[in-house]
């Protein structure tokens, strides 16, 4: 677990404990109010210790809403944390429909690990259609590889979605292996596949096609513009 995350959940089970020693007032669903501690929760009935030392039962149900959050977060310590994460993904960037349109829901990466296709939010997208037994492939992915690590490292908004032309799945993953491929690919037998050669004219590979964040054409010849003009031809999409 990484420093940042483990010091958030630190803070959050401090937090939690903190609140369940201290005295808060508790509101039911009709309006009156307790002032206590939370004790413990037990199949649907919540146990409050009052500041005399009193045990006050109260069904969840019958608690306001407010209190039925803070309830799960002391029964759960993650909870909280949960419905962060989930908030964050409902916030998180979402790809447009077009690129919804081109390349369906999910996509892949080199191990084989399914990727939503909203990981090209808001990114100019390269289709790389490419295979392992092409020769020129051979050559060319190289120099694309490096190019799409140099624009992780300055941060552009870029990413590539491989198209795979091999025998067969296996001969993809093992092409995306062995060429450390970084980015994304349709699934071998993606239907998804099909069109998008056609839509882009697809006569040979390797081939590069540059669209935008929603999904309209840059240009078809984006292989001749990572060889021709190396990190620059970002700038030149943009």
């Amino acid at each position: 677990m990484k420093t940042g995350s483990l010091l958030s959940v630190v803070l959050l089970l401090t937090s939690t404990m903190a609140i369940a020693n201290e005295l808060r007032p508790w509101t039911s669903t009709a309006g009156t109010t307790i002032e206590a501690k939370f004790v413990k929760e037990q199949s649907g009935v919540v146990y409050l210790e009052t500041s005399d030392g009193a045990t006050k039962k109260i069904k969840l149900s019958k608690l306001s809403k407010q209190d039925r959050k803070l309830i799960a977060e002391l029964t759960d310590p993650f909870a909280a944390k949960k419905e962060a994460a989930s908030k964050a993904a409902a916030e998180a960037p979402k790809a447009s429909n077009e690129i919804r349109d081109l390349f369906g829901d999910t996509l892949r990466n080199a191990r084989k690990q399914k990727v939503n296709v909203d990981a090209l939010a808001g990114k100019t997208v390269g289709i790389y259609f490419s295979a392992h037994w092409c020769p020129p492939c051979q050559t060319f992915t190289p120099k694309l590889v490096d190019f799409h690590n140099e624009m992780a490292k300055e941060g552009n908004p870029f990413e590539i979605v491989f198209v795979s032309s091999d025998h067969n799945s296996q001969s993809m993953y093992n092409y995306m292996k062995e060429t450390n491929m970084p980015w994304l690919a349709l699934e071998y037998d993606d239907d998804h596949k099909t069109a998008l050669k056609k839509k882009y004219n697809v006569k040979g590979i390797p081939k590069l096609v540059i669209i935008d964040a929603e999904g309209k054409l840059i240009t078809e010849n984006g292989r001749g513009d990572v060889t021709g003009r190396g990190d620059s031809a970002f700038d030149r999409w943009n």
